[in-house]
Order: C-alpha cells, then sequence, then structure tokens
C-alpha cells in the first residue's frame, strides 16, 4: 500500500490520493485554477501514516546492514521488507483494537501463511442436508499441523460420501512455535495446544483416541497396540511428528535424559523437570544436548522460567546451571553466520555455557560424556538433537528413506503406496529435502488436502514445491530480544517478539475460538467420490434413496456373518443355543433353584464418534443396572442401528462397535447371544441383559435404612460435558475424563458395597443423582440430606454449567426438585444443577451403614473408584412426604 505524508489542508494537485475513500472525506472545495480540496483525516488513515513512517524509518536503518556483496545487500534489503509488511499488518490490527476499544473480531488470515485464505475461500451450501451414504474411508494419523488443517478444511467443506477418522494418541496437540512461550511462562498449556476433539467435532470427524502401532497395506487397515481391532482405510495420511534419535546414547540406571519429542508429551515432561529444578537446594545442572534454533530458544525458555520461579521463592538462581553441547562446530548451524554470532552473544549473556563438537555418548553419575572424553554436569539432561521416525514405521512396508522416515513424492504420496500419504517431520519429500520444521508441516497442510480429495475422487494429484527459505523468528525468553533469521538476513529487536507472538497467536486462533460457524449442507445425491466404484456399487447407491422398510431395513445376513466369524464373543455354559447355531431364538438355561432372573434393557444414539469406544459405553450402561441389583449377568441381545453405507462399510461399522460391546461383556462374563441390526439415520445401539441372582442378596432401591451414609461412586457431569461437546465448547481432557469414567465398570464397585452390607443401590444414569435418589427414598420411607461440596464432579462439569450448557433431559429432571425441602438455599450453590446432570454409565448410589461407610470408600479408591465419596445420610421421613435436604 503507497505510502504519503500529508496535512489536513494540501493543494489539489500536490497529492496522489492512493488510499481508500474511507479514510479521506472531502468537505469543501474552493473554485479557480489553484483551487484546494480540504480533507479530514479519519483516525484509521493517521493511524496508516504513523504506521507506515514508523517502518520506513526501520527499513532505512537496515539500508547500512553489513553485508557480503551487492547482492547479499539486495537480499538482505528484500527481506526485511518483507518482515517490516508483516509487521506492519501487526501494528495497523493493533491500533484498530485500539480504536474499537479492545471490541473487535479479527480475521485469523495470516499475510504470510497460505494456508488461511485457502480456508477463506472454502464454504458449502445452506439448508438442510440429507443423509448421504458412507461411500469412502479416509483415515489421517496423528494429529499434526497439517492434518489439523485437513479436519478444518474437511469440516468447511466436507466431501459427501467420505468419513473422516483422526487417529490421536492424545486430546490436545501442540502448536511447536508456541512451546518455548509456554515453557517461559508466557502462554498457558490451552493457548498453545489445539483441542483435536473439539476440532474433530467441528470437521465431523470420528476421533479415535488411541496410538496406531502398524498399518497392514494389504488389507488397508490401521492396527493399535492396546487390544482394540484394525480401522480399514480407502486413504490414509500420516502425521506423527518424530522421536528423539538418541539409539546410541547410553544411559545408567540413575540418568535422567527428557526428550523433547514427541512434543505433544512435552508439557508433563517440562513440569517434572520445573519442579526438581525450583526445588533443588544444591548446585543443579541442567544440560541441552543439540545447539540448533529448538535447543537455544528452548534453553533460553527454560532459564527465564526457572530463574523467575527461584527468585519469587527467594532462592538463589546461581544454583541452577544450563550448559548446550553440539557435536556441530557453532551454535545454530542452519542459520547465517550473524545469527549464529548473535545467539553466542545471547548466550554468554545469559550465563549459558556452551561446549561444541561435542558428541554425546552416555550419561551416568550426574555427568553426560562426550566421545573424546570430556564432560560437563548433567543432573536433567533435555535431548533435542536430530528427529528420528517411529519404529513401528520399518514394518509396514511403506518405502522409507536412510533414517527411517516415510518416503513421499512431490505429491505428498507414498513412492511406493497409492493413496497413503504422509507430511510434516514424518515424511521425507525425497525430490524436495529440507528440514525437520514446523512451517513446513503448516504449509504442506493445503496441498495434502487437494490432494487427499483428489485420491478420493480418483483424480491425478497435484505436485507441491515447499519454500528453500522460511522465516525464523527466535524467541530468547526475554521478549524485549528476539531475533530474525531468513537467508542472509539476521535481525534483533523486541517488536520481533511482538510480531512473533501475535503471528503464532493468530495461527492458533483459526483451529480454537475462530472454527467458523457452518451451516448445514445441501449434497448431491450421488457423492463424487463414488463415481470410481464400481458399477455395481454406482446401482446400490442411486437407489439409496428409496430403500423401503419391509425387511426391517435388516442389514444382509452375509455382513452379519462376516462380523460374527470376527467377533471374539464371551460363552457361558448356561447359553444351550447361542450364536453359533441358526435357530430364530437363542436358548438359556434357567436360573437354579434359589436364583430369581433379572433383566434389563437399554438404547440410546451415539453421542462420540469412535464406534468401538461407543460400543463399550453402550454395552457397560446396560450392564450397570445388573451391577446395581447385585445380580450376574448371563446373556445379552443386542440391537444395532447403522446409517446407511456401502455394504464394507457396514460390516466395518458393525464390527467395531460389537467388538468394543464383546469386550466389555466378556469382562463381566456375560454371553452375546443374538440381537437386530438395521439402517437407519444415526448410529444406535441397546442391549437387553438377562441375569441371575440368589433371592436373598438382590440389592433393590427400597432397602434404605435410618443413619446408613449415602455413598457415591463415580463423579457425575456427563450430561453437561457432552452437551458443551456437541457446541464445541468442551475441552479434549473434559472429555477424555468423562469417557474413562463411562469406560469404567460398575462390577467391583457393586462387589465392594454387598461386601460392605450395602442396603440398596441404583445406578446414576439419565435422571441424574437427585433424580435416582428421588426414587430410593421414596421406596424407603425415608428422607436424605446431602452435602452439595462432598458431591464429586468430572473435570469440567462445573464449568459448562456456569457458562449455562445443560443436557436437553435437564428440564425434565428439574421436576425432581420438588423433594428438596430448602430449595432457596440449594439452589445458591453453584454444583446444585447438576444434582440433576443425566449420566450415561455412571457410577453407583447406594446406603451403607455408618459404621463400614469409610472403610467402604477406602476399599473402592483401592479398586480405582477415585472419586467415590460419601455423599449425604439416611434420615427418618419427616411426615408424608420423603425429602431432601441440601447443605451448602
Amino acid at each position: 500500500m503507497p505510502g504519503c505524508v500529508v496535512a489536513k489542508g494540501i493543494a489539489a494537485g500536490a497529492v496522489a490520493a492512493t488510499w481508500a475513500s474511507d479514510h479521506w472525506k472531502p468537505i469543501a472545495a474552493v473554485g479557480g485554477a489553484g483551487a484546494a480540496v480540504v480533507f479530514v483525516v479519519s483516525r484509521a488513515a493517521r493511524d496508516w501514516v504513523t504506521v507506515q513512517t514508523e517502518l520506513w524509518r526501520m527499513q532505512a536503518a537496515a539500508l547500512v546492514t553489513p553485508a557480503g556483496g551487492p547482492i547479499e545487500w539486495f537480499q538482505i534489503q528484500l527481506e526485511t521488507w518483507r518482515l517490516l509488511t508483516l509487521e506492519k499488518a501487526h501494528r495497523l490490527e493493533d491500533r484498530a483494537i485500539e480504536r474499537a476499544g479492545g471490541e473487535v473480531e479479527l480475521s485469523d488470515a495470516l499475510p504470510h501463511v497460505d494456508t488461511s485464505h485457502v480456508l477463506a475461500r472454502t464454504g458449502k451450501k445452506k439448508g438442510m442436508a440429507k443423509p448421504v451414504p458412507v461411500v469412502k474411508d479416509l483415515v489421517l494419523i496423528g494429529g499434526g499441523h497439517s492434518h489439523a488443517f485437513i479436519i478444518k478444511n474437511f469440516g468447511m467443506k466436507p466431501v459427501p460420501g467420505v468419513q473422516v477418522t483422526l487417529i490421536s494418541r492424545e486430546m490436545e496437540t501442540p502448536y511447536s512455535g508456541m512451546v518455548p512461550g509456554f515453557v517461559a511462562g508466557f502462554y498457558t498449556k490451552d493457548e498453545c495446544h489445539i483441542d483435536l476433539a473439539r476440532l474433530a467435532r467441528f470437521g465431523k470427524a470420528r476421533l479415535i483416541h488411541a496410538e496406531a502401532s502398524g498399518i497392514d497395506l494389504e488389507n488397508r487397515t490401521v492396527q493399535f497396540a492396546d487390544g482394540r481391532p484394525p480401522i480399514k482405510f480407502d486413504v490414509l495420511s500420516i502425521d506423527i511428528g518424530s522421536t528423539p534419535a538418541k539409539s546410541s546414547l547410553k544411559t545408567s540406571a540413575d540418568a535422567r535424559v527428557t526428550p523433547v519429542k514427541p512434543i505433544d508429551g512435552f508439557a508433563a515432561r517440562w513440569n517434572s523437570i520445573l519442579d526438581r529444578a525450583v526445588a533443588a537446594s544444591k548446585p543443579y545442572a541442567i544440560t541441552v544436548v543439540g545447539a540448533g534454533a529448538g535447543g537455544t530458544e528452548l534453553t533460553l525458555a527454560m532459564k527465564t522460567r526457572i530463574d523467575r520461579e527461584r527468585s519469587e521463592a527467594g532462592k538463589d538462581c546461581d544454583l541452577v546451571s544450563f550448559t548446550i553441547v553440539s557435536r556441530a562446530p557453532t551454535v545454530m548451524p542452519a542459520h547465517n553466520r550473524r545469527v549464529q554470532q548473535a545467539f553466542l552473544r545471547i548466550l554468554s549473556d545469559r550465563n549459558v555455557r556452551v561446549d561444541l563438537e561435542f558428541e554425546a555418548v552416555s550419561v551416568a553419575g550426574g555427568k553426560l560424556f562426550a566421545a573424546d572424553g570430556r564432560s560437563v554436569a548433567a543432573d536433567d539432561c533435555i535431548w533435542c538433537t536430530q528427529a528420528g521416525a517411529a519404529p513401528w514405521l520399518r514394518n509396514t512396508g511403506l518405502a522409507l528413506d536412510k533414517d527411517g522416515f516415510i518416503a513421499v513424492d512431490p505429491t505428498l504420496e507414498s513412492t511406493n503406496t497409492r493413496n497413503v500419504f504422509a507430511a510434516g517431520d514424518v515424511a521425507a519429500v525425497l525430490n524436495h529435502p529440507r528440514p525437520k520444521a514446523g512451517v513446513f508441516a503448516v504449509r504442506q497442510g493445503p496441498p495434502l488436502s487437494r490432494n487427499l480429495r483428489a485420491a478420493l475422487a480418483g483424480e491425478p494429484l497435484e505436485e507441491f514445491e515447499p519454500q528453500s527459505v522460511f522465516l525464523g523468528l527466535i524467541g530468547t525468553g526475554d521478549p524485549a530480544v528476539c531475533v530474525a533469521s531468513k537467508g542472509q538476513l539476521a535481525l534483533q529487536g523486541g517488536w520481533l517478539w511482538g510480531l512473533k507472538d501475535w503471528i503464532d497467536r493468530k495461527w492458533m486462533s483459526g483451529y480454537t475460538n475462530k472454527l467458523p460457524d457452518m451451516g448445514m449442507g445441501a449434497p448431491e445425491d450421488l457423492p463424487e467420490v463414488a463415481r470410481a466404484e464400481p458399477a455395481e456399487t454406482l446401482a446400490m447407491l442411486k437407489h439409496a434413496s428409496m430403500r423401503c422398510g419391509g425387511c426391517g431395513a435388516k442389514v444382509g445376513a452375509t455382513v452379519l456373518s462376516r462380523v460374527l466369524k470376527k467377533l471374539d464373543v464371551p460363552m457361558r455354559e448356561e447359553v444351550l443355543v447361542g450364536l453359533d447355531s441358526p435357530d430364530d431364538c437363542a436358548v438359556v438355561a434357567a436360573p437354579p433353584p434359589g436364583s430369581v432372573l433379572v433383566q434389563t434393557v437399554d438404547f440410546f444414539r451415539s453421542f462420540w464418534q469412535d464406534p468401538y469406544v461407543f460400543g463399550q459405553i453402550a454395552a457397560n450402561h446396560a450392564l450397570s443396572d445388573m451391577h446395581a441389583m447385585g445380580a450376574e449377568a448371563v446373556s445379552a441381545l443386542a440391537v444395532v442401528v447403522i446409517p446407511f453405507a456401502v455394504e464394507d462399510k457396514v460390516e466395518e461399522q458393525l464390527f467395531q462397535i460389537m467388538s468394543g460391546a464383546c469386550r466389555v461383556l466378556g469382562e463381566s462374563n456375560c454371553s452375546l447371544v443374538g440381537g437386530h441390526t438395521c439402517e437407519g439415520v444415526e448410529l444406535s445401539v441397546g442391549f437387553c441383559i438377562n441375569g441371575q441372582a440368589q433371592r436373598s442378596q438382590v440389592l433393590s432401591k427400597g432397602g434404605m435404612k435410618e443413619g446408613d451414609v449415602i455413598i457415591l461412586t463415580k463423579a457425575v457431569g456427563t450430561g453437561t460435558l457432552f452437551a458443551a461437546e456437541m457446541r464445541l465448547k468442551a475441552r479434549g481432557p473434559w472429555v477424555q475424563a468423562a469417557l474413562a469414567s463411562m469406560l469404567q465398570s460398575n462390577l467391583q464397585a457393586a462387589q465392594v458395597l454387598q461386601d460392605h452390607g450395602a442396603t440398596s443401590c441404583t445406578d446414576v444414569t439419565g435422571f441424574g443423582v437427585l433424580g435416582h435418589l428421588a426414587e430410593m427414598i421414596k421406596a424407603s420411607k425415608v428422607s436424605a440430606t446431602i452435602d452439595i461440596d462432598a458431591v464429586p464432579l468430572l473435570p469440567g462439569a462445573q464449568n459448562c454449567v456456569d457458562g449455562g450448557i445443560f443436557s436437553s433431559l435437564q428440564p425434565s429432571n428439574l421436576r425432581a426438585k420438588h423433594v428438596v425441602v430448602n430449595q432457596e438455599a440449594a439452589v445458591t450453590h453453584p454444583a446444585y444443577p447438576l444434582l440433576f446432570d443425566p449420566q450415561t454409565a455412571g457410577g453407583l448410589l447406594a446406603s451403607v451403614p455408618q459404621h463400614d461407610a469409610q472403610r467402604c470408600v477406602a476399599a473402592l479408591r483401592a479398586l480405582g473408584y477415585a472419586s467415590a465419596a460419601v455423599i449425604g445420610s439416611v434420615q427418618p421421613q419427616s411426615g408424608d412426604v420423603p425429602s431432601v435436604i441440601c447443605t451448602v
């Protein structure tokens, strides 16, 4: 944008008015050849002039930068101009925010990164969407920067007929550019991590929270180490980052060697280092192996944070020393000489020792040893060397480079396997080798997205050549000192930290708080990705909307047969005719004399994208009724509704669901003996559980006795949390904790309660704690007190309620409030609404004799029910109606 110096009144013809008319408002014209036009300059215009003038001065100062010749001087000036163009955008935005009083929504677009404008022009038609059958599976392994773009891009412009699945070992993925700032204490963990659960919900992607351990290229599946069944794919992309290459390092049993990579777990590892360093009462040495940009920036960030916390605690900062070692002859070997010299000065000024040409070979006895016999103190050794590849890639059959990274063409497709792609650190673009840096993963997002879409549609791929040089804004742990490096450019100044912070925050905002609100699309009748499918598939899809219900919308017998053959179905001797027989009904032996038949049924639609996990939760939820009554589950019948898809996708979905369910049923020694499977709009699962119990040992809701205490075995909050998750308002760790709670069986908890003389019991599900307690006190003809402070809450549940987010069942559950006699006091407690929160696979609510209550809670916690607590007591019924008093 051309700049010009202007005054409030200037001669006509003396100004080249090149800026937008919004900023220059003519208010009068005086006739004559020497006429003048008077302009009122808006504040935005004045800001623009001020900023442009500042940057001109900065560019002028750069003119005297020494260089090795005219070509190098010109390159430095060009890169300086480009950097200052970024800074202009930064400063103008800051001034716009100031003019608006801090209340302005600004774009997350970045002038230097081409991902934002790709997303900005992505859209989809508004209108009601009709269900589209799943034709193909796109599976993404890893939540790296490239895949974050893919999920957002597919969320903004879905491909009808494509089911996207993200496999990630973490619910949150860090933005590598902000990790040193996090270490230094400039950012919170939330500010520098992308919430993958939230992003996956936006992108309508299934999130598989598990770690991939292999790929079967012949069967086109991704394998896992935790025992869950493989996931099928049609197109696969891998973006799992890298691991530290330290295989040759020898370590003693007492050595502390902390790898920086994989970076997605470094936050937890860093907290341990920080605690040890801050607590140190004698000399403590931290040594970083690796003097590249990552190791150097991280060292300075760690020193900043540790010195600050020790100073705040009144401790001597000099007790903790820092050393950087490297086998390279200088620090920052990938950068120009001026940047290297700048960091040598900075490290010296900050009292960081530097040992170069130091090849680390072993760590023992608090020392790090080099191949030439030198050593340095190392109470904590941070490994930040060149990247290594995940070992399991060597067994996949994919072509790899000499370092074990996936060899890909310029299209990012594997050099030896069609429809398998890789990006980020794990990819080695053989024709265009580049350093392992986050900027390349960010830039690979758009071309990877285009080629994944092309592969799904059977279209030609396009090649991508990454930039050969990139801008590095390298922090020092001190906001007043930041270094810019690109080619021969080397600039230093506090304004560069402000620019880096602005760039990083804007990039993150595009994946966190500025995800766009996308309306429902109107997909085409025949998905584009189906065009390359066989003729029989196309014929089936064309008649999909005419599927009749005369067959009960059943899934075909062939699909069922194949799924059943693959399942590990638990069996019991009571099952006389089960899944291994072709009969119409299961036949189960009657309970033995003295025992009674116990039956229950549950059914609900999916609230979580992972079908395996959902199958586990659905089975666990259904079994909880049995556990609550002290019964032994014997057999189960399943009812499954599968969204319409091509046959192999139906089979895969059904297999995943029932594999998860069978795993949970097996843990309770309950046999799956039959069921019904049909097609529908939404994935839904239910189970009818049949069990048996000794008549004298059946626990009912009506056995509460005065003086008993009330125990709850699990924390509550699943209703509000998943209501928030559907609205993109729940954090990944909250969802992770809720899922872990729902996956925990109540079987052992029920046994502990019985062992400690429980007098009544129920499982907390749809009616919430207070609704189920109301049933218990009514059946027992008693009253109860509840200490709201004692009710355990899942992480984030209170946040969601405070934000006004409730389950759709909450209004119905609130009808139970009539039993609360001190309503006015109870409603003042912030957690009161959570007493009505409906639960899925919730804990057990039981009454236990007071003398055994603490031993009961201790036993529950020892078995892993960490939230188990006494939440109240049973009181005599006052008046004709049972009541509850909530203490606040």
